[in-house]
């Protein structure tokens, strides 16, 4: 009955986030910019070369349910990736630059970012050209906003990924906040810890499933999978019950990571615990610059723990 009345109340923070987000997305959306968050970029960096490249990806994933993947998504996201920029394969060529692949849903996308970094992507891309064996990190970012790990996992099954996968020397994930905002959206009014604890089980299959793609089409990449906060820790520290979900999908990701090989979970959770560091966007739910930049230090962090340098073939990480 406590988890109920809890949960109750994460409902009541919710509906109020869900306001206050309805008409900051309003607003962003009357004032374009030229780094509209419906874009994605491919970013090639390098110590005497930056060149960005913004093209459309699919359409807007947020406000979808069940709909499944049609042909005109895919193939928006792949008209024109590759113009003017080096192919994979000529990149991880060259044994000094590293082909960067990101995956995921909105952290990976950078929504939130007043900085313009593409959140932690472009942050990690700067952390890495720091080593001196590295002189580029081209990033493909393929954050999408809203996207959840059915409709991740529909895209690696297709093969949508299947040349960057096969030529990819580093990849990140982020997946799953939007699969547990399913289950809120869903029944908003009467959430039970039950509808959480079942969307697990068929979650914890399709990140499996994800894992297994990739892998099958590159045995060795590194792969960086970051876990999931609780965004409602920036309004209150009393919803105990929905921080312990998020533990409990947390330690289901970390969990299915260690069945594969150069795979290593990053833990977020704590980082994002109330909002003392001020970490948070405008929009109370995504991070802000501050909040990618300290997720990019965890993640260097992590690579170091994981010995990433040593399945990269020294590569990545060599000082």
């Amino acid at each position: 009955m406590k988890g109920v009345i809890i949960l109750r109340r994460i409902t009541i923070l919710f509906v109020c986030c869900f306001l206050i987000l309805l008409s900051f997305v309003k607003f962003t959306h009357e004032q374009p910019s030229e780094n509209s968050d419906s874009n994605t970029t491919i970013e090639i960096t390098g110590e005497n070369e930056q060149v960005a490249i913004a093209k459309n990806d699919e359409p807007e994933a947020e406000s979808a349910q069940e709909e499944p993947l049609t042909q005109i998504d895919t193939f928006q996201e792949s008209i024109d990736e590759y113009i003017n920029a080096p192919a994979p394969e000529e990149i991880k060529a060259d044994t000094s630059k590293i082909y960067y692949l990101a995956l995921g849903d909105s952290l990976t996308q950078g929504v939130g970012d007043e900085e313009r970094k593409n959140g932690y992507t472009k942050r990690l891309v700067e952390k890495l050209e720091q080593w001196k064996e590295i002189s580029q990190v081209v990033l493909d970012n393929r954050g999408k906003r809203g996207r959840r790990s059915d409709q991740l996992l529909k895209l690696l099954e297709k093969g949508h990924y299947d040349y960057e996968l096969k030529n990819s020397e580093l990849i990140t994930i982020t997946i799953g906040g939007n699969d547990i905002m399913k289950v809120v959206k869903k029944d908003i009014f009467e959430l039970k810890r039950e509808d959480f604890d079942k969307e697990l089980t068929n979650f914890q299959e399709r990140y499996e499933q994800i894992l297994k793609e990739i892998r099958e089409i590159n045995p060795d990449v590194p792969i960086m999978v970051i876990g999931l906060y609780n965004p409602f820790s920036v309004i209150t520290d009393e919803i105990t019950e929905f921080e312990s979900i998020i533990t409990d999908w947390n330690d289901s990701i970390e969990a299915i990571s260690t069945q594969y090989e150069n795979a290593c979970f990053v833990d977020i959770q704590d980082l994002f615990d109330e909002n003392a560091n001020l970490v948070y966007h405008t929009d109370f739910f995504h991070p802000n610059g501050y909040g990618y930049t300290i997720m990019t230090e965890r993640i260097i962090s992590m690579m170091k723990s994981c010995q990433i340098e040593d399945t990269s073939n020294g590569l990545i990480l060599t000082n």
